[in-house]
C-alpha cells in the first residue's frame, strides 16, 4: 500500500520507525516490556490472522506453550531481535511504528474498559471521528473520555469499539473472517468521513478499498489500524475550510514548475497533440485534436499543477467541468480530478523537459488516460496549425469555459484589496471567513468570470483560488451581502 500511504504524506503524515527498547531501563524491566509486546503481537493475532501464519512468517513453533516471549529463553538480545525484525515488516508492509501501534493498543485499551456498556457504538465513534477530525462540538457521550484520548490511540480506539480489533484481556483465538472485518470497517468509514467533504467521498477511502479487494493475503489486523489511520487522518485534512486552507498551504510549499510549455504528442502520427500554457497558478493543458478535411481543431482545456514531493512529483489534473462545483461549494464528484504519479525527463544539452510520463495515484478519472508525452518534433508544423485561422476552433466544454485573473492589490490587517479594473478594487473584510486570514501576498487571488449553469447568465466571483472559496458578487446585492465594498483606493 505504499502509494496509498504516499498520498496521506500530501497532508503532512510522517512516521519514524524506531523501535524505543533501547531507553535507559535495566535488563529486567527491559526483559518485561519485550516479552510483554511478543506475548500482545502473538495474543491479538495482530500481524497474522492465524498461529500458523505466524509459525510461517517466524519460522518457528508458537504453540503449546512455545511461544514468541519465549523464544531464546533468559536471552534478551533473541527476544529484542525477533521483535526488531516484526517491526521492521511492519514498517516495510504499513510505515506504522510497532512500538507506537503497542502502546496506543494498551492505552486505547484502558480507555475501553472505562466506557462500559456504549448504548450505540458506531454513533460513539463516529462522535469521536468528527471531533478530533473535524473539529466538531463534543456530545454528551464522548464528553467523559476527550480529554484522555490521543491522536495515536483514536484509530486503534475506533477499532476497539466497533469489535475490529480484541480486547487486551480477549481469548478470542485465530481471526474468523479478516474480509468481513474489512468489510465492516470501509462500510462504518464511508459513513463517517464522507460527510463535510469537498468530494462527494474521500478519494483514499475509493482507492484504497480497491487494493483491500485486489490483495485479500495482505489482510491483516496491523493492516486495518494502518487502513483507519489513513484515511482518518486524510479525512482531518479536508473535513473544513480551515483544515482544507492549511492542507492547500502545506502542498502549494512543494509547488513545481517542470518548465513544460510547448507541444506534445503522444504519437506523432496522431490527430491529437497537446499543449502545455503556463497560468499563475499552474498550468493549462490543452487537447486538440485537428480534422483537416473540415478544417476544425476540437479542444479540451484541464487545468494542472505539479508538486514536488520528497518521494517524487504529483500532477494534479482537474476537469474543466469541475468548475461549476467549485464555484457552487457543493461536493465534487471524484472523476473530475485526478493525482498521478509523474516521471519527468530531461534533456541536459537541450536543458528542457523532454517527457513526462504518468500513472495513477488517486485516479477515477477515466476520461485522463494520457501515460506519456514527448516534446514534439513537428512544434513548428502543429504551432502553425493553431495559427491558421482558417481552421474553426470547437471547444468540447464551451459551457465550463471560465476566465481568471489573478489581481491581488494588498492586504492589510483587517482587508484584502483585490482590483476590479484599473480604477477600482473591491473591499473583503477578512471576517468574511476565518481562512482568509491565510492569505499572502503570493496567494492565487482574483476575479473569476464564470456563465452560471442554473440560468444561463455571466457571473463574477472573487475568487480564493487557494483556499477554494467563491463568492459571487454579480450584483450589488451579492456584494452587500457578502459586506464586500467597490473602493477607489486602498483605504483601512
Amino acid at each position: 500500500m505504499q502509494k496509498s500511504g504516499d498520498f496521506v504524506k500530501f497532508y503532512g503524515k510522517l512516521s519514524n520507525f524506531a523501535l524505543k527498547t533501547d531507553t535507559i531501563m535495566d535488563n529486567a524491566d527491559k526483559m518485561e516490556q519485550v516479552c510483554g509486546y511478543l506475548r500482545m503481537i502473538e495474543r491479538t493475532r495482530l500481524l497474522k490472522n492465524t498461529t500458523e501464519e505466524l509459525e510461517q512468517l517466524v519460522g518457528f513453533s508458537v504453540g503449546s506453550g512455545n511461544g514468541l516471549a519465549r523464544k531464546g529463553g533468559k536471552s534478551l538480545f533473541i527476544k529484542d531481535a525477533i521483535l526488531r525484525e516484526l517491526a521492521h515488516i511492519v514498517w516495510q508492509q504499513t510505515e506504522l511504528d510497532l512500538q507506537n501501534v503497542l502502546d496506543a493498543y494498551i492505552r486505547a485499551d484502558r480507555i475501553c474498559e472505562r466506557l462500559g456498556s456504549v448504548a450505540n457504538p458506531e454513533q460513539f465513534c463516529q462522535h469521536l471521528v468528527w471531533y478530533f477530525y473535524a473539529d466538531a462540538e463534543a456530545t454528551d457521550d464522548i464528553a467523559p473520555i476527550i480529554e484522555k484520548v490521543e491522536a495515536e490511540e483514536l484509530p486503534i480506539l475506533v477499532l476497539l469499539v466497533l469489535k475490529l480489533l480484541p480486547r487486551l484481556s480477549a481469548k478470542g483465538g485465530d481471526v474468523k473472517d479478516i474480509s468481513q472485518d474489512y468489510r465492516r470497517l470501509f462500510h462504518w468509514l464511508s459513513e463517517t468521513v464522507n460527510k463535510d467533504i469537498m468530494m462527494q467521498r474521500l478519494p483514499l477511502l475509493t482507492q484504497l478499498e480497491g487494493e483491500a479487494r485486489s490483495h485479500p493475503d495482505t489482510m491483516s489486523r496491523i493492516h486495518l489500524i494502518g487502513l483507519a489511520n489513513l484515511i482518518l487522518h486524510s479525512y482531518g485534512a479536508l473535513s473544513t475550510r480551515e483544515r482544507i486552507s492549511m492542507s492547500n498551504k502545506e502542498l502549494l510549499e512543494n509547488l513545481f514548475d517542470p518548465e513544460v510549455d510547448g507541444i506534445w504528442t503522444e504519437d506523432e502520427l496522431s490527430t491529437v497533440f497537446w499543449q502545455f500554457e503556463s497560468v499563475a497558478n499552474g498550468y493549462h493543458l490543452y487537447r486538440y485534436q485537428f480534422d483537416s478535411g473540415r478544417k476544425s481543431l476540437m479542444f479540451t482545456k484541464y487545468f494542472v499543477r505539479f508538486f514536488h514531493m520528497a518521494y517524487g512529483i504529483i500532477a494534479l489534473v482537474i476537469h474543466p467541468h469541475a468548475i461549476r462545483y467549485l464555484v457552487s461549494g457543493k461536493p465534487m464528484p471524484n472523476n473530475l480530478f485526478a493525482y498521478l504519479d509523474c516521471q519527468i525527463e530531461v534533456d541536459d544539452q537541450r536543458e528542457q523537459t523532454v517527457a513526462v510520463s504518468f500513472s495513477a495515484l488517486l485516479a477515477d478519472a477515466q476520461w485522463f488516460s494520457l501515460r506519456q508525452l514527448k516534446r514534439s518534433d513537428k512544434e513548428t508544423q502543429f504551432q502553425n496549425l493553431l495559427d491558421d485561422e482558417r481552421y474553426g476552433r470547437i471547444d468540447c466544454h464551451a459551457e465550463d469555459a471560465y476566465d481568471f485573473t489573478i489581481s491581488l492589490a494588498a492586504i492589510t490587517n483587517e482587508y484584502i484589496f483585490i482590483s476590479k479594473d484599473k480604477a477600482t478594487l473591491y473591499k473583503v473584510p477578512k471576517s468574511l471567513n476565518g481562512v482568509l486570514e491565510e492569505v499572502g501576498i503570493n496567494s492565487n487571488v482574483g476575479v473569476l468570470s464564470f456563465r452560471r449553469s442554473s440560468d444561463g447568465q455571466p457571473a463574477t466571483y472573487l475568487a480564493f483560488d487557494d483556499f477554494n472559496l467563491y463568492y459571487d458578487i454579480s450584483t450589488p446585492e451579492m456584494l452587500a451581502e457578502h459586506q464586500i465594498e467597490v473602493v477607489d483606493s486602498i483605504k483601512v
